[in-house]
Order: C-alpha cells, then structure tokens, then sequence
C-alpha cells in the first residue's frame, strides 16, 4: 500500500472524542517544558477481538528522541484505578515521509507513529468498555510535547446488535426478536429482587449475549462457577439461552447478583469472605438445585460441612466440594438474615466496605464472632458441633 493511501484509510478510520486528561504538570526551570503537541491525525483502529491499532501523523516542527503511548483502560471497580500503561517507542518508530503540496495532500512533511496492542490473555477487556490515550513526544532539545487526549470505544462490530435498558441494567444481543432483550430483563428482575434488601445496580451493567461460545470467546459464562473475567467491568459476557425462562439463566442471575454485591460491598483490603458474597448470590438463585439439595444433605450426614474459618482456602477436591460450599453458604445466609434480618446483612456489608476484619465485622453485625456465628448456625439446624480437630488456628480475615 502507498504512503498517500495508507494516510487517506487513516484519515477514514479517525474515531478520536478528546474528553479527558491526564495533568500535564507544571514546568520548572531544572524541568524540560510540556506543550501541546500538534497532530493531524491521532487515530485508534479496532480490530475486535484481537488488537487495536493506535496512529499518530505529526509535523517536523518535532525532531522526536523517543515517544510515549499512555492509554487506560477504567474498571468499574478496581483497586488500580484504571492504571495508566505506558508504552516507550523509539524515535525510529516514526516513518518520515515527505511529498509535494497541493490541494489532494493537505499534509506537510512529517512523521507516522503506529503501534499495535494485542490485549494478553490476562488482560481481560470486554466489548463495550472505553480505551483512552495520549502521545508524548521528547524532542532532541529535551522538551516533551502532548496530545490532546483521545478516546473510543472498543466494539464487536462482527454482528447486528440489538439493546434494551432499564435502570443500570443494559441487554445486548443479535439473531433473536426485537422484544428479546425487554422479555430477559422483565424476568431477571424478580430473580434479583430476593436480594434486594442490599439494594440494587448502582453503575451501569452490560450484559452481551452471543448466540454461541464460540462468538463469546475465552470470558464467556456459561455455569454458575465460571469464573467471570469482566467482573471489575460490570459486564457479563454469555450465550443467549433456549428457554428464557430456563435453568439456563441460573448462572446469569448469580453473576448479575454478584455485581450487586460487589457495587455495595467493593474493597481493596481483603475481600468479602467467600460465604457470604456466595451465599447472597445463591439466594439470588431462589434455592436450591436437587444436585445441590443433595450435596447438602450428604455434607449433613457424614459431617463435610466446610468450617468458616477455613472457606477462603482453595479448592482441592474437586466439583463435589464446590457443590458443598454452594450449598452451606445459601443455607447459612438463609440462616443469618432470618435471625438477624437484613438490616443486619447490610449493615455487615458496608462495614467489609471499609476493610473490616471477619471477626470484628460479625461481632458489629451480629454480636458474634465467626466460631459463634457458625455454632449459632449449626444449633439452628439441629448439627452438631464443630470437632475441635477440624478447627483452624489461622483467623479469617476476608476472602475472595
């Protein structure tokens, strides 16, 4: 491809918002001097799912030493804060060109800046969440030069979406009937509201819907102990289901339960303990499962009830443990919010908010610690209690 026209499929590919910024700093007389860097064009190309392609075209006014790509991705919830990521290219990053002036080429000689970012495995970044960037450039005389800042908005544009929203909550999805996304929504929110004590969506919710898991990618949620790497996104990332009104949809109400949880409940110190943010998710569900019926009165039976000092430990058995913690934990905070309500749920919950320990959380809440609590449990369902072989020095402070 020629030079002119690579710069003209740029000038079409253009999607720059300049809508937010990054301090620039003050310079001092020891400090090289920041100004506004003057760009013709400052372009980002997506190429969804895959890459994204950043573009920059500048004068020669700038002899470049090296040049900086900064560009942040903004959780939700996270504890970086949408980390800022720099990128150094050297000056021979840049392309020179050069061609004679008319009325076709409005551009004088200059340099092309591209750079190409190819999001990690690790690197979760669901559809719908919004890249912003800037470049830096350090001239030979030492002093730095900025562009205006930039955004857009990284789009799956494989497919025909539709949308429907209501409150916070937002349903997109493609090949099914204009009324789908109203149908979903008008039969998730009753599910939802049996946790609606903790309150409700308070930043917005996407939720896409791919017609298979292959079109979903590695992040799709398919069963309630999939792991959701869009979580910090408030996004959920699925298949549409065959019955709307299906078992289905178990996993989609967990997870969108979760994000209720998490909007109230949010810390960077340590977490909530696994048994009550599983737990509150699992009332969301409305009960539970005959296979986790049964998992739960086995546990009962020859006593495999996990203690609460020891639920944040990972998992080593296998599926059968998971299905016994799923289970302990809805019948544990079915337990707590009949004898101490919902007020007191919540109260607990905003305290994990500011980092409080288990321990000293529970005795705010409830009035017990955690041995006390789980005793209380276990008398309220008639088991007995605790061997002190299978108690645990280790005090839980918060989990996952």
């Amino acid at each position: 491809m020629s030079l002119k026209r690579a710069i003209q499929g740029l000038l079409v590919a253009v999607a720059t918002v300049p809508a937010w910024f990054l301090p620039l700093g003050s310079a001092t007389a020891d400090e090289p001097e920041v100004s506004v860097l003057s760009a013709w064009i400052n372009s980002a190309q997506a190429e969804f799912p895959n890459a994204v392609e950043f573009n920059l075209l500048f004068g020669r006014g700038v002899n470049p030493q090296h040049i900086d790509l900064e560009y942040t991705i903004g959780p939700v919830h996270s504890c970086e804060g949408g980390a800022i990521h720099s990128v150094r290219l050297p000056a021979n990053a840049t392309t020179e060109w050069e061609w004679e002036l008319d009325h076709d080429e409005p551009f004088p000689p200059g340099y092309i800046v591209r750079w190409r970012w190819q999001p990690e495995p690790n690197e979760p970044f669901p559809p719908g969440q919004t890249i912003k960037w800037r470049w830096k450039v350090t001239g030979s005389d030492g002093n730095v030069r900025v562009s205006q800042p930039s955004e857009f908005v990284w789009k799956d544009k494989r497919f025909d979406w539709q949308t429907y929203s209501k409150d916070e909550l937002t349903v997109h999805w493609y090949g099914q009937y204009p009324e789908f996304g109203e149908h979903l929504v008008g039969y998730l929110e009753p599910q939802l509201e049996r946790i609606e004590a903790i309150g409700t969506f308070r930043s917005p919710v996407n939720v896409y819907l791919y017609e298979n898991e292959e079109d979903g990618g590695a992040g799709v949620l398919l069963k309630r102990d999939t792991f959701n790497p869009y979580r910090e996104f408030n996004t959920v990332v699925s298949v549409v289901p065959e019955d709307i009104e299906g078992d289905e949809l178990t996993a989609l109400i967990h997870e969108l339960a979760h994000l209720i949880i998490q909007d109230r409940a949010f810390n960077c110190f340590g977490g909530l303990p696994y048994w009550l943010e599983e737990g509150l998710a699992m009332l969301a569900e409305g009960g539970l499962s005959d296979e986790l019926r049964i998992a739960f009165a086995e546990a009962r039976l020859i006593e495999q009830f996990v203690p609460l000092r020891s639920f944040d430990v990972p998992l080593t058995t296998g599926e059968r443990d998971a299905s016994i913690r799923y289970a302990q934990s809805y019948d544990l905070l079915d337990f707590l919010t009949n004898e101490f309500g919902w007020e007191s749920v919540t109260h607990l919950l905003d305290l994990f908010k500011y980092g409080i320990t288990v321990d000293d959380g529970l005795k705010a809440a409830f009035g017990t610690g955690i041995e006390e609590t789980e005793l209380l449990w276990r008398k309220g369902r008639d088991l007995p209690d605790l061997a002190p072989s299978r108690l645990t020095p280790t005090p839980s402070d918060g989990g996952g």
